[in-house]
């Protein structure tokens, strides 16, 4: 059927099936199928080459007027010598390829199962981009550039964040961004060239005069009479009640904080790598920890020697797990698997000690201070932590007994004394 496709001879077309080809416009036509659909269609040939046909949409979603018009472009197109067909198919490569490349894409699909295996961390990591870039996460990555960063930089420090904070929140981007440029994602890192904003390099170091660790131990004991109280309260009520009554905490801990605590306190380890610790990397004979490479944030493996109320605590706690049998983690958590947080724990004990500015991480520096307090070296201290780089360390340095005064007292000159009258 040959007529001029207009939208009035579409309001009216009968229900068949066939082409109509516009008597107008060559190539222009419309396809109808048994079914009833309707599809707009430009058929063309380059150089005399076969026959190619372009899809222009349906109707009634592409009206005959838009569709002429379509087929209008198409053709002045091919009447310069443009392959239509495939430049639409690299306009829609080219569109979904900046869809794949945007950045909530690519943590979906490529960087966050990547980041599940590499990463002991992965999963919070990606979690924490989420949640301090929503705005970034629809933006193809290859345009996120100075200006974004300057502005988003701008906007954390206006709302009170730290620039130590700042920056670590964008080095995750960052690190994103790098695999994005080594899996040829993206051609270059939009990031090259941005410098870190400029902090306090030696950071907080809290650590716990001796008043306050004693009030940190008294409050675990605390902590766990009070358990002990209230299970025993706990059980009069039932049997009052005929119930049947819950064991009584006899054991010498109630549950795994003050061991975590007390190790913490005594070898400096990592709370990942106290969640991590598995009695086969505990030998209490020699008293040795091994901290493996994998379960590291530096991967390497280390050993860090257990002090005398170090091995008495994991002793006990062994002895005490030992009755259960359930896992082969040290400080298992539900079900005999790896324990994955004591935050309520921790932040409930810190409140009964009155520490209320002191973090579970501020274990390790109470450590190493009085390792450095102790006159140990700050090799030593980087050995037993498991830094990579001295400089870690050097926070500690002005801790060293008279280490400063000493040195100052080396450039001292004897002041003359005044004359004799």
């Amino acid at each position: 059927m040959h007529a001029k496709l207009t939208q009035a001879l579409m309001k009216n077309l009968p229900i068949s099936s066939g082409d109509i080809v516009d008597t107008q416009l060559p190539g222009f036509k419309l396809r109808v199928r048994s079914t009833g659909a309707k599809t707009w269609v430009f058929r063309y040939r380059l150089n005399n080459g076969p026959q190619q046909r372009l899809r222009l949409g349906t109707y009634p979603a592409v009206t005959a007027d838009q569709a002429r018009k379509l087929a209008l472009a198409a053709a002045a197109d091919v009447a310069r010598g443009i392959d239509v067909a495939a430049k639409r198919k690299g306009e829609r490569q080219e569109q979904a390829r900046r869809r794949a490349n945007t950045l909530s894409v690519f943590l979906e699909d490529r960087y966050g199962p990547w980041a599940q295996t590499h990463l002991q961390t992965g999963k919070v990591q990606v979690r924490r981009i989420e949640a301090d870039f929503p705005d970034w996460l629809e933006k193809p990555m290859h345009t996120l550039d100075v200006a974004t960063v300057e502005r988003w930089r701008a906007g954390r420090i206006e709302i009170g964040n730290e620039p130590v904070t700042v920056n670590r929140k964008l080095q995750r981007v960052h690190a994103v961004l790098a695999k994005a440029v080594e899996w040829k994602v993206i051609d270059r890192h939009p990031f090259a060239g941005i410098k870190p904003l400029r902090h306090d390099k030696t950071g907080r170091v809290r650590y716990l005069e001796e008043t306050e660790e004693q009030q940190l131990r008294d409050a675990l004991i605390a902590r766990e009479d009070q358990f002990r109280a209230e299970r025993d309260r706990f059980n009069d009520w039932r049997r009052v009640r005929h119930l049947r009554r819950l064991p009584r905490h006899v054991s010498q801990y109630v549950d795994h904080l003050r061991p975590i605590v007390l190790v913490a306190l005594n070898t400096g380890l990592r709370r990942g790598e106290l969640f991590h610790l598995k009695w086969n990397d505990v030998n209490l004979k020699t008293k040795w920890v091994v901290v493996t490479g994998k379960t590291s944030k530096t991967k390497q493996t280390r050993k860090v020697p257990l002090n005398i109320e170090a091995a008495t605590v994991l002793e006990k706690w062994r002895e005490q797990c030992g009755r259960s049998g359930v896992s082969d983690y040290v400080f298992p958590g539900e079900q005999g698997n790896k324990l994955t947080t004591i935050t309520t724990a921790w932040r409930s004990l810190r409140t009964k000690a009155n520490l209320p500015d002191f973090n579970f991480h501020d274990l390790r520096h109470h450590f190493a201070s009085r390792l450095v307090q102790s006159g140990v070296d700050l090799n030593s201290v980087r050995e037993l932590l498991g830094h990579a780089d001295i400089k870690m360390v050097l926070r500690y340095a002005h801790l060293a007994p008279g280490g400063l005064a000493i040195a100052v007292e080396k450039v001292a000159r004897i002041a003359p004394q005044p004359a004799a009258a």
